[in-house]
This record gives structure tokens, sequence and C-alpha cells, in this order.
């Protein structure tokens, strides 16, 4: 059998790296060019990991500078020498093979040994000139027989991409990505100014080149400045408008295999200290933005785990798990991540030992996703929730409205609440499920729920009387109280203690976005065209 090849093999830090990006950028090589020769099926499959498919859409073309371009440095596969001179020059062909960017297969041909792929997104806030950013990065296992190597350096992956849409939109004055690898989020996000720091030499080489490939159309943009370091180390003392992290937050014994995503840290080590740090660092206002893991068993929940790495004054937090495992499938995850072979006496050998670690410790389960915080004035407030909704999609703008009604309710009492006016969100449907009658004729209902179509979907089962009371509720119409007060005279209820038991329920509608106190409604998303609320 033979050995797969092991990374790294080029020199990041070598110019002509970010020479070859700032050629590729002028010829145009990015998204549209390399759809317009693969098509909608051969982009997919080359994502999903398809290579053979992909390849199949690309010998359909004739030979273009688009073809050429995406068979050398998307697909990464052999191109005549010749070819690659013709449209990037004889110089940089050479210098790119003098530091190990392109090698030769042995017949006149060169092959790519790094990812440069684009990055598209639909974020209206990123304006680079071409409408993307270039990431180099080592080459992604998945479309070639790769061993990832200790040094590995990933590019354009899944968690990148997700913690991004996780990020509301809007310039800030100072961002800090922190353990920035090929540096993603810090060429991608909007800011006057931007560090970014790893702990890894080789990941801030491989960025810098990828910095060649922004432009912007609003003007020269500001450098990253890049910082090596451990952690926090490289930003002592300073403060952030926003902070985003994809830190290597591998559940695991503290070895470090790999520095992409082996933080030395036993368990959820690395995402607490993470958190931790985040809030020391986060200027008045300052948003937080992080992906993360928590490990707990039967004595603790996730909320209690992560409440706990928190200060405790200062920050509000909205922690969203998206996912839940137990060891086993964890462990056969990432050691899949790998290119470990499970059935091999080494893969059996890390299997169990990973497990067992999980069982010495008391770990039945794995929580996964996103660590949302605000530096705020007064206790610190947690917000725990898990969201099943398949696919978010981009979700920043759900992440800062759901930070402005959390504050506006900070500032209520009851009296308040019941004072304000309110807006039925446009996206929430009213649903009644009914079942057939016992006695066999017709249906009858059994809940009532109100749901949001949109972002997270949240749903909520109310009983008629708050059905009632929300659907004559109106941003410009009658306050929640008199709203109240009307539907009880009509009923004979005690008007004292409906509103009591009325208060929590609108409490939570607000806070998951049902109902947007009229305050809000200029800075949440638009009413439905001719809707009063």
């Amino acid at each position: 059998m033979t050995t797969p090849p092991r990374y790294p093999t080029a020199d990041p830090s070598d110019p002509a790296l970010g020479d070859l990006v700032t050629a590729l950028t002028a010829l145009g090589y990015g998204t549209t060019s390399v759809q317009s020769v693969l098509g909608a099926v051969g982009w997919r499959e080359a994502l999903a990991g398809h290579p053979g498919a992909a390849l199949r859409h690309l010998s359909d073309v004739q030979s273009s500078r688009e073809s050429v371009l995406t068979a050398a440095f998307f697909l990464r596969e052999p191109v005549a020498v010749q070819a690659l001179a013709d449209l990037i020059g004889t110089g940089l062909v050479d210098r790119l093979c003098a530091s190990g960017v392109l090698v030769s297969d042995g017949a006149d041909r060169l092959v790519c040994t790094v990812d440069i792929r684009p990055i598209h997104t639909a974020r209206s806030d990123r304006t680079p000139g071409t409408g993307e950013v270039l990431i180099v990065s080592d080459p992604d296992a998945s479309l070639d027989v790769r061993v990832p190597g200790p040094d590995h350096v990933p590019g354009v992956g899944q968690a990148p991409l997700t913690l991004l849409n996780q990020v509301p939109t809007g310039r800030v004055d100072r961002l800090l990505d922190l353990g920035t690898g090929s540096g993603v989020l810090a060429l991608v996000l909007p800011a006057d100014r931007t560090v970014a720091t790893d702990i890894h030499p080789r990941a801030l080489d491989f960025a810098r080149a990828s910095e060649h490939s922004v432009l912007r159309v609003d003007g020269p943009r500001s450098a990253v400045d890049w910082r090596t370091g451990s952690w926090f180390d490289p930003v002592s003392g300073e403060l952030f408008d926003r902070i985003v992290s994809n830190p290597p937050f591998v559940v695991g014994d503290g070895d470090v295999g790999h520095v992409y995503r082996d933080s030395g840290l036993t368990l959820d080590g690395a995402s607490r200290l993470v958190a931790a740090g985040a809030a020391e660092h986060l200027a008045p206002g300052g948003t937080a933005h992080l992906l993360g893991a928590w490990a707990t068993g039967f004595t603790e929940s996730p909320a209690s785990r992560v409440a706990s790495w928190l200060p405790d004054v200062g920050i509000r937090a909205w922690v969203v798990q998206r996912d839940e495992v137990d060891p086993e499938t964890y462990v056969r995850t990432w050691l899949t991540d790998e290119s470990v072979d499970l059935r091999t006496p080494d893969g059996r050998r890390r299997s169990r030992r990973w497990l067992d670690m999980f069982a010495d410790r008391g770990v039945t389960r794995i929580g996964m996703g996103y660590l949302h915080m605000q530096r705020i004035e007064g206790p610190t407030e947690v917000t725990f929730e898990e969201i099943s909704a398949p696919d978010l999609g981009f979700f920043g703008d759900e992440v800062a409205e759901w930070f402005l009604r959390s504050g506006w309710l900070a500032d209520q009492d009851a009296e308040s609440l019941l004072a304000a006016r309110y807006a039925v969100r446009p996206s929430v449907a009213r649903e009644t499920v009914e079942l057939p009658d016992p006695t066999g004729l017709g249906f009858h209902p059994v809940v009532l729920r109100l749901t949001r179509t949109d972002g997270p979907q949240f749903t909520h089962e109310i009983d008629t009387p708050l059905g009632a009371v929300v659907a004559g509720l109106s941003a410009s119409g009658l306050a929640l109280g008199d709203t109240a007060g009307l539907y009880c005279a009509v009923n004979d209820l005690d008007e004292d203690a409906f509103v009591t038991a009325l208060v929590p329920l609108i409490v939570d509608l607000v806070r998951h976005g049902l109902l947007i106190p009229a305050d809000l409604v200029a800075d949440t998303a638009p009413p439905a065209p001719g809707a009063d609320r």
C-alpha cells in the first residue's frame, strides 16, 4: 500500500505565494470563474469532496484561461508548465517551484500543493472589489489522498463559514480575530482596525498571502495587524468592539496532535479560556462571537457549565447549542477528521484511549454551538438555548436583535412592560393543531401555537386568552395593559391575576422576537408591506 503524502510541503512565508494570489486576483480567478467552468453541479461536488464528478465537468470545457486556473488551483490537478507560464509568467512559476507551492509530477506538468479557495458570502457589509477573498491554506484532504500533518493549516472549512454567518453586519472600530488560522474571518469582517492572532506562525504566513487578494471599493483597506502568540497574550490590556474566534476547541485529553484543532488543555478548557478571555477584552457595548464545545455528565447541565466560565458581572451571554452527541460519536468524528482508519490497530487504540478518558472524567455528552457575549453594566446574564432549525443561514442580524431585545427587557419592570406597545413580527404564524374528536365526528383543537417562520423558528404553545391578547396588539394601538384590561372586562376575569400571569409570557415572546416592543420596531426587521403590525 502506498503511504499518502504528509503536509506541509510549501513554504507560505515565501513572497512568491502572495504574488501568486495577486496574479490570480488580477486574472479574475474566483467563484464566478470557477462556477463558469464546473457549473453548479461540478462546483457542488468539488465542495462535497467528490473530485471525480467535478473533473468530469472540467473535462467538458475547452482549455480556456478559466479552466486552466480552476484545474490548477481549485482542483489541484496537474497542469502543463507552459499553460501556467502563459498565464502568470515564467518567472513566477520558477519562484513558486522553488518555494514548494508548485511541484513537478514528472511529466512536464505542475501540481499546486496549497489550496486557494474563493470565499463568496451573502454578507451585505463585505465589500472587496471582487466581491470575495481568496484564502490560501494547506490542501483540503477531501479532494486528495492526504494525511494532515501536525502543522496543517486548514482553509475555507465549515467552521469559519458557520461562524461568519453568526456575526452581525456592520463595521466596527476594533476587531480581534483570535486564532485566525488562514485569516478567513479577519479578511472578511469589516473593521477600521483588525488584529488577528495565532500561535502558529505558518498559519499567519498563509493569512498574509491571502491578504493580497483583498481590495476595497470604498477606499484603501487598512492592513491587518497579524500577531503571533498564545491565546490573549498578544493583546494584553487591549479592548475590542468585536471579538471572533474559532479556537482549537476539540474536547480531548490535552495532547496536541494538530495545532489547528488541539489546544493542549483538557476537556473543554479551550472554550472556557476563550470565553473568559473575551469577556475581559470587550469594550463597553462590544460583542464576542465564538465557536465552542462543552463536556458534561449526569451531575451538571450544559447551561451551568458554560455560565461558570463567565465573570459574575459585566456580560450578557446567549449560548446557542446546535448539536449534542455521545462520546462515541464525538471520537469517531474527530478521528475520521484526521484520516485515521478506525479499523486499524492504531485506530482502535486511539479510540479506546479517548473514550476511557471521557469515562474516567464522567463525561456522557458533548455539546457544540455558539457563545455570543456583550459587555454590559450590572450582573452577568446567561441565556442557554437549543436551536434545532436545520439551516440557520445568515444569523448575524438575529444575534444583534437578540441583544437589542434582551437589553430592552433588562430595563423594564412589570409596570413598564404593561405600559408598552408591541408589534407582532410579520413572520409569526398562528397555528391550531386539531385531532379527531373522540365521538368520531369532526375534529377538536388540542394545541394553539405562535411560531416564527424565519431565523431560529422559535415556537410557543399558548392558550386562548394569550392568543386573544396578542391578536389585539399593534405598535400604534393600545398598550399591553389596556389590551389585557379589555379582554378581562369582556370575559369577566380578575384583571390583577390575569396580568400577573401575562407578564412573564410576554417577556418570553419578546425575548424570542415574536413580539417587538414599539420602541424597537425601527431597529428590527421591517414589517411586511401593508402590515400595520
